[in-house]
This record gives C-alpha cells, structure tokens and sequence, in this order.
C-alpha cells in the first residue's frame, strides 16, 4: 500500500491557549482514527508544523479539508511525498510544544520556518525527528491529555 506524508506549516487565525489546542487535537485525532491517518502537531507563538501521513485518498481529502480550515492561513506544504512506511504510525496525532527545550533542539524549530534551508534541514532529517519524538513525548501528548 502506497502511503502520503506531508509535511507543512500554517500560522493560526487567532491566539490558541493550551484549551483550544486541546480542541483542535481531540477533534483531529477523531477524524484520523477513522480515516487512519497517523502524525504529529507542534505549535509556538501562533505557527503550527503538522507531519501528517495515511492513504493517498484520505491524505487527499484531508488536505482539502486543511487548506480551507478558517483556524489558520498562510498554509504552506514543506514535503509531500510517497512513503513506503509511516514514522508515526500508532499516533492519531501526537503533539509537541516549541517551548519544550527539548523539542527547540530540531533543526528548524528553533529559528522558525521562514528560511528555506532549515526547512529542507527539518524534511531531510525526518525520521531522526520521528524517532527523537516518540523518545520524548509523553503517552498523554501523543494520546490527547496533554500538551
């Protein structure tokens, strides 16, 4: 089976308190269960970096639904590729939050998206990240109790 992974980022329309992330997953990781897509969201200062990763027509209809989603704009797609496995593939949606010292050590996290370079530095190192997050998220931000 053939499987999509995209990667991409978006700045929220309006402030999201530690309440309305927690919204936003729990009814995020209800469409992806169903639709068995499988990812993770990290969120600072109003910018989001989603890797989402499923079927090529359930990641089609997602991403429909993303690009009109009215919670965020300036959507941008970082990666989208055909993968042969997922890297996240027990997460309906995990979550990490920049302000994790931890999680500001990933290339491109720290300095934000603007610069194309540690983008491609972010998208190159994709499965180290992969494994260094499912080393440091809890079982509550990667299952919908915490963020």
């Amino acid at each position: 089976m053939k499987l999509r992974r995209i990667v991409y980022t978006s700045k929220a329309c309006k402030d999201f308190n530690k309440r309305d992330l927690l919204d936003l997953l729990h009814d995020s990781r209800a469409y992806n269960t169903l639709d068995n897509i499988s990812g993770v969201l990290v969120h600072k200062d109003g910018y989001f970096l989603q890797i989402i990763e499923g079927e090529l027509n359930k990641m089609t209809e997602l991403l429909e639904r993303l690009v009109k989603d009215s919670r965020h704009t300036d959507f941008k797609i970082l990666n989208d590729s055909i993968v042969k496995n997922r890297l996240f593939s027990n997460w309906a949606m995990g979550c990490a939050d920049f302000n994790d010292p931890s999680i500001s050590m990933i290339p491109g996290i720290l300095h934000g998206f603007e610069n194309p370079n540690l983008s491609n530095e972010l998208i190159k190192q994709l499965p180290e990240i992969a494994d260094y997050l499912h080393t440091h998220l809890t079982h509550q931000q990667v299952n919908g109790t915490q963020v």
